[in-house]
């Protein structure tokens, strides 16, 4: 008599079949232009839409020039969370006035 499908049952393990690491879908960050003179030192509060070792994405209502340096700090329930300078790698217009952004990290802070 057949066996009833299973997807487990071929697999020797339930760890994720993603060959990169990735960090939570939605996380709270804090991100600050570095350079640009009309937005150096501009800060805006994100939440980011994908993330992973190298980068994050995320939605913003002012679009950030590709090549822009930027400071991102991540939220960590009151005890200090990770700080990276990153680069703007992709910013491209959505729908209702917002911008997709995405973000290269460069090296920790």
């Amino acid at each position: 008599m057949p066996q009833p499908f299973s997807s487990v049952a071929g697999r020797s393990s339930l760890s994720d079949r993603r060959t990169s690491h990735r960090g939570p879908v939605q996380t709270k960050a804090r991100l600050t232009v570095l350079d640009a003179a009309a937005l150096d030192g501009a800060s805006h509060d994100i939440m980011t839409r994908e993330a992973s070792l190298s980068g994050i994405t995320f939605l913003l209502r002012e679009s950030l020039s590709v090549g822009q340096k930027c400071r991102v700090e991540f939220d960590s329930n009151g005890h200090p969370g990770k700080r990276y300078l990153a680069e703007i790698v992709r910013s491209r217009p959505i729908s209702g006035g917002r911008y997709e952004m995405a973000m290269e990290y460069r090296k920790p802070l």
